[in-house]
């Protein structure tokens, strides 16, 4: 029996954005935390939140519905090679997927560069769209897209591996310099973009930045809302069943095979009869981080109407899941995203914030910058230790290389906490150190 789920929290730490829909980091070692607008902007900011300039407007887009400027992803070696990915819905409500280039300037885009991978045709709706984009662990681009809207998949896209809606694509993005500027892995399973099928709306996705598992948060009809969760090598060519079935229940059987052709979601919680309360997964993030020792291990999802979070514990040798709920007001979260440090924070698209999720139970601060204690963004997650340093926990010293931590205050640690120097770290008190 797992020690009961940490409880969840939120602070605000960058408000007044306007539809703010997806938080991601570059992968460059900067710091920097980029936030993506539904109406085509992404906005830069330093690791202490404070902003620095719009990196990138996304033109040509349509806004109306569900549609936006939906995901955006840095490719593996964008230090090097300055590349980037979105995805959106054009100006015709079609998705596209498209790659620019970072221009001489850090922290603007060449918005010349723009290249288009894939359109994908989605008439008629302005609904399920998906989609989020992320790099796995072999470099390719891996992009999900909903069904295409409506109700009730009547096109039954999702279940057609010839159409890419409803699907989990994945694209091989360095082998080619000249249009498309991409190329279809030889494994994928059905000769196209396609890796696995069966979503309806799979919205909010991630990999397991520790082993690559892949967790979908699926949107569902009007019974289920669901969780998929695959191991990383046991993710190619699975068909999540919709619409064939909606959560675990059927939904449409024309057409369909046997239960055993399906694979089933790992959680999933009943929509309310009425329409009210829940209503829409976000999938989340399994937390990495080192700020709340209690909280690593966890999915974290939520729920877009109710505000309730999902709390999912896998246990990787029994192949089990413990999951626990608990409501933190308001709703309206549309994205979780890590910084380059494994921290979590969630986008609220209602009322323009970006949230860092806080976590119960006891707190590792550690130093990972260069200078004055004093100053948040030396400290990873911007948290520095308070100048008594609370019961169980720790202070870890982890200059960045070159660099050292500078004691310029009063710090006190009692009996029943500890404080860290790592190995070849430098670490000055200026001030006045108490360890009792």
């Amino acid at each position: 029996m797992l020690a009961q789920a940490p409880v969840i929290s939120f602070d605000t730490v960058i408000s007044g954005l306007s539809q703010p829909i997806e938080v991601v980091h570059a992968g460059d070692s900067s710091g920097r935390i980029f936030i993506v607008q539904k109406g085509g902007a992404v906005r830069v900011y330093n690791k202490d939140y404070s902003f620095r300039r719009n990196f990138l407007v996304v033109t040509g887009i349509s806004t109306l519905g569900e549609q936006g400027l939906l995901s955006l992803a840095f490719h593996p070696d964008y230090k090097n090679n300055g590349f980037l990915y979105v995805y959106y819905a054009n100006s015709g409500g079609d998705l596209e997927l498209a790659r620019y280039r970072i221009s001489a300037n850090p922290d603007s885009v060449n918005v010349a560069s723009r290249v288009i991978l894939k359109t994908i045709p989605h008439p008629t709706n302005t609904n399920h769209n998906g989609g989020e984009l992320h790099f796995g662990p072999e470099g390719y681009l891996y992009l999900s897209t909903g069904d295409g809207g409506g109700g009730g998949d009547v096109p039954n896209n999702a279940q057609n591996t010839s159409v890419l809606l409803g699907k989990m694509l994945r694209f091989a993005v360095d082998t080619t310099s000249v249009a498309p500027y991409y190329t279809v892995p030889a494994d994928n399973p059905f000769g196209n973009e396609i890796f696995a099928y069966g979503l309806r709306n799979p919205f909010r996705w991630s990999f397991d930045r520790l082993n690559y598992d892949m967790w979908i948060g699926d949107v569902g009809q009007d019974r289920f809302e669901e969780v998929n969760h695959r191991r990383y090598d046991s993710t190619r060519g699975i068909n999540y069943g919709w619409r064939c079935y909606e959560g675990g229940a059927a939904y449409n059987s024309s057409g369909c095979g046997p239960a055993a052709n399906y694979t089933f979601p790992v959680y999933t919680y009943a929509l309310p009869p009425s329409g009210g309360g829940s209503g829409s997964i976000t999938g989340g993030n399994v937390y990495r981080g080192e700020l709340y020792p209690d909280l690593k291990g966890y999915y974290l999802a939520a729920d877009y109407t109710s505000g309730r979070f999902y709390k999912i514990k896998f246990d990787s040798v029994a192949n089990t899941y413990d999951t626990s709920t608990q409501v933190v007001l308001p709703g309206g979260i549309v994205d979780f995203g890590e910084t380059e440090e494994g921290e979590l924070y969630a986008t609220n698209l209602n009322n323009g914030r970006l949230l860092r999720i806080v976590s119960s139970g006891p707190v590792h601060y550690t130093f990972n910058g260069n200078g004055n204690w004093d100053i948040a963004s030396n400290w990873m997650g911007n948290k520095i230790p308070p100048a008594t340093l609370p019961v169980n926990c720790k202070i870890i010293i982890r200059p960045s290389a070159g660099g050292e931590c500078v004691l310029n205050v009063q710090q006190t640690v009692p009996a029943g906490t500890e404080i860290i120097v790592e190995n070849d770290k430098q670490f000055r008190i200026n001030g006045n150190l108490t360890i009792q």
